[in-house]
């Protein structure tokens, strides 16, 4: 598969997210969970980035807190239920974008100078709609 195609892959999965954010249930905004979501965001987009430069080795650690991070994120937000399983499934398409960066970084295949600098753009636009769909929920909890 050429890099051409995994970005088009990528962003074909970074328009499915868009779609699922378009069927929201009710639910509620929570300050916890836009903080997650920027805070993953530049650390995840950070590291992909970082992908082109670095040998694999030097970036396990990264790797590593950014899955834990990730995973910690998703579990929060399973948690709140069913009226929150927009973002539950938007968390989970990011973590699938961010595992198939790290698949194709860790196989250490020839993908381009700027692959995965192009790759951390898609993730971090993948970021800034589940950061959106927070931020337009309902502020009136009752």
């Amino acid at each position: 598969m050429t890099g051409a195609s995994r970005l088009l892959g990528r962003l074909a999965f970074a328009l499915a997210l868009l779609v699922a954010a378009c069927s929201v249930p009710i639910s509620y905004y929570d300050a916890t969970t836009y903080r997650n979501l920027t805070d993953l965001k530049v650390d995840a987009t950070l590291l992909v980035a970082s992908f082109d430069t670095k040998p694999v080795a030097d970036n396990e650690g990264g790797i590593t807190d950014v899955t834990t991070k990730l995973l910690k994120a998703y579990e929060y937000e399973k948690g709140k239920g069913k009226p929150n399983s927009d973002t539950v499934t938007q968390i989970e398409k990011i973590k699938g974008l961010f595992d198939g960066n790290v698949s194709d970084y860790r196989s250490g295949a020839k993908l381009g100078p700027k692959f995965f600098r192009e790759a951390s753009v898609q993730l971090g636009q993948a970021f800034d709609i589940a950061i959106s769909t927070e931020s337009l929920k309902n502020k009136d909890k009752q």
